[in-house]
């Protein structure tokens, strides 16, 4: 029965009402609500009866990977007619048309008049409308595809979309506190840790990312961390579809060399997410440093658990040693060992320091480098890079390393050691220092080995029954 019929027996015929905007920047649905207002005055000024409202907002009708939710309950709820703003709100593709034909009903339209759906000429119409509006979409894209591919070239920022972080909304202006987030994000990772513990430090400070303010999402995802900390528009590089296509009109945040230094690390294979993190600096200042004690047993011990009490064992469980007694032990065991005078005179002697940095750091850096101009290559094998980003990058790390082999004289192979402070800072700041540099120095100093129980109970245990040390002689 048509909609006229209806009308004619005295019945109120009844429509749905759908509304649908492609981009919602603000997520206020405004756009979506005024297409509700006009929507219902035309469904007044028809007689209809409006059963149901159905909202898409904030979704294209034209990417084949998008599913539009109230779209597809609305086709499952058989509607008597329908009524939108405009025709291309409804359908913008064939495919979606001919699944609203097959409902034969009318559909209402604010600014496009009226398709009968159910005659064989309302349906040719209907074809005709959307294969042009698939074409003007297609023109359209391409367009604004070109568009964008200029302006990337020229070094002019893409600001249709959210603002990135770092950044205010013109996408050109530096916003400080969250600049200096960014920087000290790249220095945790060049330092060994770890994407959690970047997005703890930016959610501690309250830096909420821009995108979050939208979606409602709470605190920073790792993901979140590695597309700000890998992304080329930081080391002022600017960007089309994932190539760098040049200098960017923005002012960088970070050195070009430290980004793509971050890039090299964050994107090596070794690190993925599930399953083992073979790429990933442990979590705990002994897990492969201590030695099991046990007779015979060979392996290194990592932290667990074992009954609320945070412990370290080998893969055996020889031994419970707990951390926080196995943990104070050590730290206090490498500090008192830099104290000795034999063993930091000749560590600073062996330093060679040249214009305050000491060829220990620089062979250290030169050798980061090199790691890192391979992971890049790796990276882009593995297609986590772009040609051009492993390009853009090689070219800024060998720079880089070429400035550090021309200031290197020898290598005192020494964990990482304020040239300024000497060991009275890091002796200082140890508690506060960055977990790798700790490890590497209980490393350098000392060989722990954590002690089986052998049948006694911790609490009878004293903390040398728990705990070996041996000081590592200067010349190894």
């Amino acid at each position: 029965m048509s909609f006229m019929q209806n009308r004619g027996s005295g019945q109120c015929a009844e429509c749905d009402i759908y509304v649908r905007i492609s981009q919602d920047l603000t997520g206020d649905e405004l756009g979506v609500q005024r297409q509700k207002e006009r929507c219902r005055a035309l469904a007044a000024q028809l007689g209809l009866k409006v059963r149901h409202v159905w909202v898409d907002n904030d979704l294209s009708a034209t990417k084949k990977n998008v599913i539009r939710p109230d779209f597809e309950a609305m086709l499952q709820s058989k509607p008597q007619a329908i009524v939108c703003w405009h025709t291309d709100r409804l359908i913008r593709v064939t495919r979606d048309l001919e699944r609203v034909i097959e409902l034969g009903v009318n559909v209402y339209a604010v600014e496009a008049g009226h398709l009968d759906l159910s005659t064989p000429a309302g349906r040719a119409v209907a074809r005709t409308v959307t294969a042009w509006a698939t074409y003007e979409g297609e023109q359209k894209a391409a367009r604004q595809k070109l568009a964008n591919q200029q302006a990337a070239q020229q070094g002019r920022p893409y600001t249709a979309g959210i603002r990135p972080f770092g950044y205010a909304d013109d996408h050109m202006t530096i916003i400080a506190d969250e600049a200096a987030a960014i920087v000290e994000g790249a220095q945790m990772i060049l330092a060994g840790e770890s994407l959690s513990a970047v997005a703890r430090k930016w959610d501690e400070a309250k830096l909420q990312s821009p995108r979050s303010k939208v979606t409602g999402a709470k605190g920073w995802t790792l993901r979140g961390v590695k597309k700000v900390l890998t992304s080329p528009r930081y080391a002022g590089m600017a960007t089309y579809l994932g190539e760098v296509m040049g200098q960017a009109q923005w002012p960088p945040i970070l050195d070009p060399g430290v980004h793509y230094s971050v890039v090299a690390i964050l994107n090596s294979p070794e690190r993925f997410s599930g399953g083992k993190r073979t790429g990933r600096t442990p979590g705990t200042l002994l897990a492969g440093i201590g030695n099991c004690g046990y007779d015979g047993c060979t392996d290194t011990v990592n932290g667990r658990g074992y009954r609320g009490v945070p412990v370290y064992g080998c893969a055996a469980k020889h031994t419970r040693t707990p951390r926080s007694i196995a943990d104070d032990r050590a730290s206090k065991a490498t500090l008192a060992r830099l104290m000795f005078p034999d063993f930091l005179g000749q560590i600073l002697e062996s330093q060679n320091a040249q214009d305050g940095q000491s060829g220990a750091q620089l062979q250290s850096q030169a050798q980061e480098l090199r790691q890192r101009l391979d992971g890049l290559a790796v990276a882009y094998a593995e297609g986590s890079i772009s040609l051009s980003q492993m390009t853009a990058g090689s070219t800024a790390l060998q720079k880089k390393l070429e400035e550090i082999e021309s200031e290197m004289v020898s290598s005192a192979g020494i964990p990482p050691l304020d040239p300024v402070k000497g060991a009275a800072g890091l002796i200082e700041g140890w508690p506060s220092l960055p977990l790798p540099t700790r490890r590497a120095w209980v490393d350098f100093c000392c060989i722990v080995t954590l002690n089986p129980a052998k049948g006694r109970h911790m609490s009878s245990m004293s903390v040398d029954d728990h705990v070996t040390i041996e000081w590592r002689d200067v010349s190894e």
